[in-house]
């Protein structure tokens, strides 16, 4: 049987020559080796994406704070020059801005901003992102105002004191602090009888940022009341004969009547015992207090106000405090000094005379020149 020459294709021939090739082997192998590559790259890319984002969202949970929506306020941050990242981030968790400082600072580098922090004094807000946290801390300085609220002011005295610094619209601000309900609505962190914050806006020393709203102001200085004045009342509440709005109030007119710290237990002492046996507490501060016109001396026409505040006629605790008591008034209050003293009289140097009946009460007012 004849045998038939098998004949090659002209194509296969030149696809087997151009692979046989020398130089035509290296660029297919070439072209085989980028290939394979590109698609090592596109995983690598794809990874390295997902785990960006895996890391972004991880960052911004633990960076969240965990929110006391009673408490919630601004918080003002201040960070020295040369501060590192992780000294941000700690800063940051103390003041629970964020949950994870590790994270902050983490982030911070993987998006190569930790070296563009800057120096200064921030607000930051309840609730803020991770992000947001950084973009403030990127911006610079913010201008803010260093306000002292002294022992015994009111809540006018606060408004106008705040309101100088241009700080708070004064009527907003009163009209704010006489209704805690147009701040917190029904989840205040206080349980008092009514209203107003009178007493609750504690007296201290404060750094506000210029543009913050009363209503964060505010609820500064309640947080305040409540992180100073809640702990030492109830570590000292006397087997709950008084409560913590009882103790606040009468706080307020120790505040009011006493200038030198080591008779306010004396004065707390007077007062109590006063209660104790019904009679009328007769503190010239609160009467004071309902005035339109303040004067130092009370004639007997004021004496005779009617109002609830009026501790002349009426005997116990008014409705509410008179001022903002600081930390030695309210432990005065909750720890008054064992005495048998019924009454005191101002010497006009700043300290009194104490005395147990009504008799020696007027011998010491003949004494001083009252």
């Amino acid at each position: 049987m004849q045998q038939t020459e098998k004949k090659s294709s002209p194509v296969a021939a030149k696809d087997s020559l151009f692979v046989q090739l020398p130089w035509r082997r290296w660029v297919h192998s070439l072209l085989v080796t980028a290939m394979g590559t590109l698609r090592v790259s596109v995983w690598v890319v794809g990874l390295v994406a997902i785990a960006v984002l895996a890391l972004g969202f991880v960052s911004s949970h633990k960076a969240l704070p965990v929110t006391n929506s009673k408490l919630a306020v601004g918080s003002v941050l201040s960070v020295a020059p040369g501060s590192t990242s992780s000294d941000i981030g700690r800063m940051l968790e103390e003041g629970d801005l964020v949950r994870d400082s590790r994270m902050f600072s983490l982030l911070s580098r993987v998006l190569r901003i930790d070296d563009r922090l800057q120096a200064g004094e921030y607000l930051f807000s309840p609730g803020m992102s991770l992000m947001e946290l950084m973009r403030r801390l990127e911006s610079g300085n913010v201008v803010t105002a260093r306000v002292t609220i002294r022992e015994g002011m009111n809540l006018r005295q606060i408004a106008e004191t705040l309101a100088s610094r241009e700080l708070v619209d004064r009527e907003r601000f009163l009209e704010l602090a006489q209704d805690e309900a147009l701040i917190y609505g029904d989840s205040s962190p206080i349980v008092k009888p009514y209203a107003s914050l009178e007493g609750y806006l504690f007296p201290d020393t404060y750094v506000f940022v210029r543009g913050q709203s009363e209503e964060e102001i505010i609820k500064r200085m309640v947080a305040r009341f409540v992180e100073v004045a809640v702990p030492e009342l109830e570590r000292r509440a006397d087997a709950g004969k008084l409560s913590l709005h009882e103790l606040v109030t009468l706080a307020s007119i120790i505040e009011k009547e006493a200038m030198v710290d080591r008779e306010r237990p004396i004065i707390s002492g007077v007062f109590h015992n006063r209660m104790n046996i019904g009679m009328p507490l007769q503190s010239d501060p609160t009467v004071q207090y309902v005035m339109a016109e303040r004067r130092a001396k009370l004639y007997n026409r004021d004496l005779a106000i009617d109002s609830p505040f009026n501790t002349y006629k009426h005997r116990g605790l008014p409705p509410g405090p008179i001022a903002s008591p600081g930390k030695a008034s309210l432990i005065a209050a909750a720890e008054p000094a064992d005495v048998q003293y019924l009454y005191f009289v101002a010497k006009g140097d700043g300290t009194h005379v104490f005395g147990r009946t009504f008799a020696e009460h007027v011998r010491n007012r003949r004494r001083v020149g009252w």
